[in-house]
């Protein structure tokens, strides 16, 4: 569920350029499931001009909000009091993940009936799906019908066409479309080129076109709740400086410094450790100190375009490898000295602002592009989770239960469950007795054979307080399901160790083992029982920093049997007459059991952990093994396509990629503009070589020094 937020447009000013990000309310959202927050800028704009995502919603007295939330509230006190002037308690949304539109969607064209609310109204996800963003196609609803079963689909959206012709393959109608995305800027990319040689061009270093390179302070300050912002390498992405959770020093502080270090505007950042490369120029506010971490790039603004520099250095970090080109050792540092003796190609100031002009130019539709692409994988995630939640509905597979005659209802099913539980256990503990007493046979050598645990029993629940199921299904919890879940090996592992392989959070993906990252240790026999893998098994994260990744799964192959797992993986074993593997799989992956998985998983510390209890306590629909088969290929069916088309989706945001890379070389080759441009920017009063503006430096440089002295 979305959500549309009228906002007067002098305060939608504000959050554009950064300085709101937290919007005032009198009332709040009633529901929690809200995904983005359109905004819908008043008259006599009219228009939807930028969505976000909320980062936290504080609820307090008036008085207590503006405490908190006034540096950022982008609204004038007084008018802040006159607007809770009778509330008593008020809401300020945080607004993070800001995406301004590049195109303003003009909401009574879409919706010949819109009307815009008075505060906010509901929006369904699709809300906006038909529009055109940049003639780049959108994967719609009707590309992606569900039917209760077959491999059926619509196979057009068209509606000239007759929109009631069945097809028997799945497809999505309009897969191929994405691949036309880098093609137009590619094509853009062509009819710029010129093959002329550089006029007017010189190499130069860093240093001879910045007044002063330095980096922030070295020293961690004392910290405080509100303040001066303290910017870090967290706090630059996406060529912008990010206030939003930055951390924070005294005004005294502040002062000492900028001493040393002060940004002004229009000056560049560079990130020099840890993370190389994201830059940023600085802001006309607010003001700010830096971290070691950033360094400050003073350049002449006379002789040097400010985004000019930006993307030199760009190019210059596109074109080295990293890793093995900037000193360090895990922790990387691109230093002071490295950074001041840089090489960049200097042109004429015209030429310059030019470059400029045309890289934004093929930047702004590429990345538009690349938004559409990332919107399609949205769109695919949704679109896998309704077959998911239609698989698990048993809607899939209505007619197949329609066509069968001997489906055990659902208390003979959990009845049959239990049945086959106990069977299974008392022939692991016959087997067990067999083995004990030919060890006993055999003089007690090595280890006695361990007595196979039998699984707790599960917590019951009461079915009134879930959804309704199909006839024959019931609900369960996933303990009774799998045989006694087992924690990894905390055994240290490192990649230089002729061992076994041990299997980590990085191995799983996608529901599958991705091997390409492997650790390895060395095991005894037993450690080796203790930790095997059988094809079936589904290993399952139980810890990270991130709740979404908490709970997600991956199916053990006949390939991985090889590998043992680490500590932060637990494994499940499906009783192979109970439940089929697939089914559990798909089944944890649905949006139902990631909300359960979450809810128990989530942690204020900063790590969200779920153990084996919480897993054995999972509460799954169940149905008879015949049927869960069927389920998994129905979704299989559904979802191969998704898979292609999440594979396109990949290859052309790297396309984009390398696109982006492409672009910027060309610029620093003097190969982006055309020849008419060319012309224009040469013939501009202020044209002169790149060489005659270092000298105009170096004369400055040499009278400051003299009257220094």
């Amino acid at each position: 569920m979305n959500v549309l937020l009228s906002i007067k447009p002098k305060y939608v000013d504000e959050i554009l350029a950064g300085k709101k990000i937290f919007e005032f309310r009198k009332s709040i959202f009633k529901r929690k499931n809200i995904g983005k927050v359109f905004i819908y800028s008043s008259s006599p704009v009219k228009k939807i001009v930028a969505s976000f995502e909320i980062a936290r919603i504080i609820a307090d007295s008036p008085q207590k909000l503006w405490n908190k939330c006034q540096k950022y509230g982008g609204i004038p006190e007084n008018d802040f009091f006159e607007y809770f002037k009778n509330s008593d308690i008020g809401y300020a949304i945080e607004i993070t993940n800001l995406d301004k539109f590049s195109e303003p969607i003009n909401p009574y064209k879409l919706k010949k009936d819109f009307r815009p609310p008075q505060s906010y109204c509901y929006l369904p996800l699709d809300y906006f799906e038909n529009r055109s963003i940049n003639s780049i196609p959108i994967i719609k609803n009707q590309d992606m019908v569900l039917l209760e079963s077959g491999n059926e689909y619509l196979a057009t959206s068209d509606p000239n066409k007759n929109s009631s012709k069945k097809h028997t393959q799945s497809k999505l109608s309009n897969e191929d479309e994405f691949l036309k995305m880098p093609e137009l800027s590619e094509g853009l990319l062509k009819n710029s080129m010129t093959m002329e040689e550089k006029v007017g061009w010189i190499e130069t270093e860093l240093g001879q076109v910045c007044s002063r390179i330095v980096d922030g302070t070295h020293h961690t300050p004392e910290y405080t709740e509100t303040g001066i912002p303290f910017i870090s390498v967290k706090d630059i992405h996406n060529e912008k400086v990010n206030f939003y959770n930055c951390k924070h020093i005294s005004y005294e502080t502040h002062k000492e410094l900028i001493k040393r270090c002060y940004p002004e505007p229009n000056d560049l950042l560079i990130t020099k450790s840890g993370t190389i490369g994201r830059m940023a120029t600085v802001p006309n506010k607010p003001e700010f100190s830096l971290f070691v971490s950033v360094a400050l790039l003073k350049n002449y603004k006379s002789i040097i375009n400010t985004k000019f520099l930006l993307y030199s250095l760009e190019n210059y970090l596109n074109s080295i490898n990293i890793s093995q080109d900037i000193k360090g050792g895990l922790l990387k540092n691109f230093h002071l000295e490295d950074i001041r003796v840089t090489k960049i190609n200097l042109a004429p100031l015209p030429e310059q602002r030019a470059i400029v002009s045309k890289i934004e130019q093929l930047f702004s539709e590429l990345d538009n592009g690349i938004a559409n692409l990332k919107l399609a994988q949205e769109q695919l995630k949704v679109y896998r989770q309704a077959v998911l939640k239609k698989a698990f509905e048993g809607e899939l597979t209505k007619k197949w239960r329609e066509q069968q005659t001997d489906l055990p209802d659902a208390r003979d099913l959990l009845e049959q469950i239990r049945v086959e539980r106990e069977e299974g256990y008392n022939t692991k503990l016959e087997e067990w007795k067999k083995s004990v007493k030919e060890w006993e046979d055999a003089g007690k050598k090595d280890k006695k054979p361990t007595k196979p645990k039998k699984s707790k029993e599960t917590t019951p629940f009461t079915e009134t307080e879930l959804p309704n199921l199909p006839k024959g299904w019931g609900w369960i919890r996933l303990g009774n399901l799998v045989e006694e879940p087992k924690y990894g090996t905390s055994k240290k592992c490192d990649y230089n160790v002729n061992g076994i392989g041990v299997l980590r959070i990085p191995n799983i993906s996608d529901g599958l083992i991705n091997d390409s990252d492997l650790k390895y240790a060395q095991f005894d026999s037993t450690e080796i029982e203790n930790y095997r893998l059988k094809t079936g098994d589904i290993l399952t994260i139980r810890s990270n920093g991130s709740v979404d990744l908490v709970g997600k799964c991956a199916l053990v192959g006949t390939k991985d049997e090889k590998y043992l797992y680490a500590g932060y993986l637990i494994r499940l074993r499906p009783i192979s007459s109970l439940i089929n593997s697939k089914y559990l799989l798909n089944c944890l992956s649905s949006i139902d059991l990631r909300y359960q998985i979450e809810s128990k998983a989530k942690s204020t510390s900063g790590v969200n952990n779920i153990n084996s209890g919480e897993l054995q306590s999972l509460i799954i629909p169940i149905c008879s093994t015949s049927e869960q088969q069927s389920i998994v290929q129905e979704i299989e069916t559904r979802l191969s396509v998704c898979d292609k088309i999440e594979q396109d989706l990949k290859d052309n945001l790297e396309r984009a990629e390398a696109l982006r890379q492409s672009i910027l070389k060309k610029a620093f080759e003097g190969k982006l503009l055309n020849e008419k441009e060319l012309a224009e920017v040469r013939g501009a009063e202020d044209w002169e070589p790149a060489e005659v503006l270092l000298e105009r430096v170096k004369v400055e440089k040499t009278k400051s020094n003299e009257n220094k002295g």
